[in-house]
């Protein structure tokens, strides 16, 4: 392992960060609530590299977190030795704005604009190459995740932009099932609403894909294969 990540960032402030808020966080996941952890047999014998995974979108950042809680648990003891090589897609938009959006970009957070919404509007925009290629820089580097649905709304839709990803780059797609983070946190995922709620993370079997489909029937499979992690 190379002391510094695919984005150049180096792995020992990484591994701080992640000791301090993953000790934060561990407390409101499972002394305030009661979180539950599913299918971590179906991650043991992925690739260390160009996997990706596709989940479902509750709160701007405790899924990740959640999630990177859980993948990292793979490697024990993961909060002295926590993993490095997971990338999370976001919304530029929703990281630039604090400290703390700044500090999780240097932990592992790719910052892309949306195609589709700017602030309150709907937009057409052409997809940045640069936002492209961050992600091929992520896949090669280690695993992805991305949340399709783009947005915390509910109900809303997969957007096609996650199909052309995996249609490009052909990596491993395991989708990502979390329930119970809306009704237990806040928007942002830092701010508790409840305490003792149910939280669960499912992952799935890697999907079984076509890569040469259109982009609509990929898209299609990823958000089915997310219903039923």
């Amino acid at each position: 392992m190379t002391l510094r990540d695919a984005f150049g960032h180096l792995r020992p402030i990484r591994w701080g960060m992640t000791n301090l808020f993953g000790y934060l966080t561990a407390a409101q996941l499972r002394v305030f609530n009661r979180l539950r952890i599913d299918g971590v047999e179906n991650l043991r014998r992925l690739p260390a590299r160009g996997v990706l995974l596709v989940s479902n979108h509750l709160t701007q950042f405790m899924d990740p977190i959640v999630v990177h809680h859980s993948v990292s648990y793979l490697r024990r003891p993961y909060l002295i030795w926590p993993r490095t090589d997971l990338y999370i897609v976001a919304a530029l938009e929703t990281m630039k704005n604090s400290w703390m959006r700044r500090v999780m970009a240097y932990n592992g957070t790719i910052c892309i604009k949306r195609t589709w919404k700017e602030s309150d509007k709907l937009i057409e925009r052409k997809v940045d190459p640069e936002d492209i290629e961050k992600i091929s820089t992520g896949l090669k580097g280690g695993w992805v995740l991305t949340f399709p649905q783009g947005t915390t709304a509910p109900g809303a839709p997969g957007r096609i932009g996650c199909a052309h990803i995996i249609k490009q780059f052909r990596p491993i797609v395991v989708p990502i099932r979390l329930d119970g983070f809306r009704e237990a946190f806040d928007k942002t995922g830092f701010k508790m609403r409840r305490l003792g709620v149910k939280l669960s993370v499912r992952y799935g079997r890697p999907l079984e894909i076509d890569y040469d489909l259109p982009p609509s029937t990929i898209l299609g499979a990823v958000m089915a294969g997310i219903a039923e992690a």
